[in-house]
């Protein structure tokens, strides 16, 4: 007969910033500047001015037309990380692709100097990055608490929720099925 115990697994644990505690201060300083219209955070005000606060790394944003299949990247050139979107895409895209890549500048910079994103939302093959980025522009751009406050106040269509962000309806579905939702 056999004995159980705790089986002690060794995982190389890949250790990030508190996701939540980076998206309270980056949320109090959009209210603070009066970056929200509405319900809808101004992205490129926002990056603007975290771009303002960082003297060792700076921010430009390029909008350019790019490969249908790739929605932006971020790189480290000359001291000046660049946020690429790609500019074919919808405007509510960018939006989140902008949410994305400043994702990866506050969570992931000092792990690489290079982000290309092809899929946001399709697929399984993302890397933990990737996701990590998702549910950051997710949070940034789409609160829990204001989704679940319009949810409850009667506002069920996701086309009608995804137009109080200014985001797009695939973003606002997934949005409200990670909060548990059921989407018809």
């Amino acid at each position: 007969m056999g004995t159980r115990g705790k089986r002690n697994k060794k995982v190389n644990v890949f250790e990030e910033p508190t996701l939540l505690s980076d998206i309270n201060k980056i949320k109090e300083l959009a209210t603070e500047k009066g970056m929200y219209n509405g319900d809808a955070l101004d992205i490129e005000q926002l990056i603007q001015e975290i771009s303002r606060r960082e003297e060792n790394a700076p921010i430009l944003i390029k909008k350019i037309p790019m490969d249908n299949y790739l929605s932006g990247s971020l790189s480290y050139k000359d001291g000046v990380w660049i946020m690429t979107v790609n500019s074919k895409q919808h405007p509510k895209r960018q939006r989140f692709t902008l949410a994305h890549e400043l994702a990866h500048y506050i969570l992931h910079k000092e792990k690489n100097t290079e982000f290309q994103d092809s899929t946001f939302f399709r697929g399984n093959n993302m890397d933990s990055l990737e996701y990590m980025a998702n549910d950051f522009a997710a949070a940034l751009l789409m609160p829990d608490d204001k989704v679940n406050e319009l949810i409850k106040n009667g506002i069920r269509n996701i086309g009608k929720l995804a137009e109080k962000f200014d985001v797009s309806a695939a973003a606002m579905k997934y949005k409200v099925e990670k909060l548990g939702y059921k989407v018809k």
